[in-house]
């Protein structure tokens, strides 16, 4: 039986933003892959950094076989701020919480720790975002112009999460991984802004849908 391990953060986990709440999507557990006779393990964790799946994921990882396939899908925590602190002192430098540097080097190793085991690794591009509603979210009970000073232009919350998915991409190729390209799997779609919550980041149903579909269809498992 093929096996897919997947270690990730919310998008991955397959979490949703609805009715002001976040809740799981249907087939979250990526269930509909054991008709395929694959057998799933969702290690994937909200809020989770890369930092966090390495540590995960050298707890869960034993000697794998060929019919093992391990995916990672970091990046969109790591990129991310303080943003009470940056509302509170909008002149401040601040680093994301996890530096690039950092990123680059734990990425790497949790390649080479999966490559080591003797499974397959597959990296996931980072889904778009919605830059307008994500600074909506973000800033909610903060100070929107103090927010918005620093960051320049409300678009650069966009530039910024796609560098970090151009650094997890980089990775895939440098390391002769399997890239599931979700991005342009979304930026493609004609019916972008019904894929995004309200929040501007995490995927509705037919979002998750997509990304199952996507998955499924990279690992050829559809």
């Amino acid at each position: 039986m093929k096996r897919l391990m997947i270690f990730g953060d919310s998008i991955l986990k397959g979490v949703t933003y609805s009715g002001q709440k976040y809740q799981l999507c249907q087939g979250h557990d990526f269930s509909f892959l054991h008709d395929n006779g694959v057998e799933v393990e969702n290690y994937s964790r909200m809020g989770a950094t890369i930092n966090t799946g390495l540590a995960v994921l050298k707890k869960k990882l034993a000697p794998c076989d060929e019919n093992t396939t391990v995916l990672l899908s970091f990046g969109g925590n790591d990129c991310d701020y303080d943003w009470t602190q940056i509302s509170e002192n909008p002149d401040a430098e601040y680093e994301p919480r996890t530096p690039q540097p950092l990123f680059v080097e734990s990425f790497r190793d949790a390649i080479r720790t999966i490559q080591n085991s003797g499974a397959t690794v597959a990296v996931t591009s980072l889904l778009p975002i919605d830059a307008e509603r994500y600074m909506q979210q973000i800033t909610k009970g903060k100070n929107y112009n103090n927010i918005l000073h620093w960051l320049g232009d409300v678009e650069h919350l966009y530039r910024w999460q796609e560098y970090y998915s151009s650094l997890a991409c980089y990775l895939a190729w440098a390391f002769g991984c399997s890239l599931i390209d979700l991005r342009s799997e979304f930026l493609r779609s004609t019916n972008f802004c019904s894929l995004l919550s309200d929040d501007g980041i995490h995927p509705t149903q037919a979002g998750h849908d997509l990304i199952h579909k996507s998955v499924a269809s990279a690992l050829a498992w559809a």
